[in-house]
Parts: structure tokens; C-alpha cells; sequence
């Protein structure tokens, strides 16, 4: 196997390294009296610190990046922390909980990314594994691709059925038929309204 170049292990340090910035602003948005006890918090520390960043490490000792990959990647990464963060910094102080968790939002958000879908931290976190896998791929970080995507789908239907049966509902029904789950609605109405 032939040594991974700089550039190469820059890239295979970020995707791993990733999911420490996705735990640690998580920590600082999201709202819960017992951050450390919430199954939302457990289960994503799991998947960032073990599906993340261990398998990623992982793999990367066993699999030599080709540059059309590592490109690709980089792109994913970057478009992937880019909604993150966008959609964070769109709910900061609006009490928004922990996937699997009990707590509803007081309101709905429909600003920033969340004009567009219903789900961009989610997306967020779904497009990093698929970056992962873009740069590595292996059987590995393909079964943790989908795995993954699994997860935070579930986590997705979750909130949706919780804030479904909540005060919101109503709103948050009219809010569904005008966005999408994970993609964009396409139609002629103008998202958001």
C-alpha cells in the first residue's frame, strides 16, 4: 500500500474529525435539562465516535484515496457542514431537543434551510457518511452509509410523529404538504409559504 499523501490525510483527519464539531456544537444548540442521559445524545455520540470517526480511521488505514474521490468528498463535506451549521445557527435559542427525545419546539421554524426541508441537521449528518464513503469506499463505510442514513432517517420520522401529535400540529401539517422530508419540494409555490 503505497503512503497516503498530506493532502490525503488531511481530508481522512476532517472526515473522522467531523463528527467531534457535530458533538460538541450539538452540545451548545440543542435543548435538554439532561444532555448526557437523553437517548438522542447517546445514540448520536455513538454514531459520531464509533460509525464516524473510528470506522472512518479505520478504513483509511486500509484503503489508498484516488483524487477523483477525494475531491468529490471534500465537495460533499464541505456542502454537509455548510447545511449543518446554517440550519444551527437558524434554531440557536429556539429550543429545539435531541432526536428521540420528548421536547417539542414552542414554535415552528421555517427560516434559513428549513424553508426548503424539514430536516437539514439530519441531511446534514447523512451527507458526511456519504462523503466517507465517496473518499473510502469499502465495505465498511458503505454498510455504515446506510446504516446511518437509516438512523437519522428514523430519528426524522420520530420528530415528525412527536411534533404531529403535539399544540403544532395543525401548523406543522400545513408546513409538511409545503417542504420536503430531505429534499426540496419542486413546484411553482415559492418554499415556505
Amino acid at each position: 500500500m503505497a503512503m497516503a499523501t498530506v493532502p490525503e490525510l488531511a481530508l481522512e483527519a476532517l472526515l473522522g474529525g467531523v463528527f467531534v464539531h457535530y458533538m460538541v456544537a450539538g452540545r451548545r444548540t440543542f435543548y435538554s435539562a439532561d444532555f448526557e442521559f437523553e437517548r438522542g445524545a447517546q445514540v448520536g455520540q455513538f454514531s459520531f465516535l464509533v460509525c464516524g470517526m473510528i470506522v472512518t480511521w479505520w478504513v483509511a488505514l486500509h484503503v489508498t484515496m484516488r483524487l477523483v474521490n477525494g475531491l468529490i468528498s471534500a465537495a460533499v463535506l464541505v456542502a454537509a457542514v455548510s447545511l449543518y451549521e446554517w440550519a444551527r445557527q437558524t434554531i440557536w435559542g429556539r429550543r429545539f431537543g435531541l432526536g428521540w427525545g420528548d421536547q417539542i419546539p414552542e414554535e415552528l421554524c421555517e427560516q434559513g434551510p428549513y424553508r426548503l426541508i424539514r430536516h437539514p441537521i439530519y441531511v446534514g449528518y447523512m451527507l458526511t457518511f456519504v462523503a466517507i464513503f465517496i473518499a473510502l469506499p469499502h465495505w465498511a463505510t458503505a454498510a455504515n452509509c446506510v446504516l446511518n442514513i437509516g438512523l437519522f432517517t428514523h430519528a426524522a420520522f420520530d420528530d415528525e410523529r412527536r411534533i404531529a401529535g403535539s399544540a403544532l400540529a395543525a401548523s406543522y401539517a400545513a408546513y409538511r404538504s409545503r417542504t420536503g422530508m430531505f429534499f426540496p419540494r419542486l413546484s411553482r409555490a415559492a418554499p415556505g409559504r
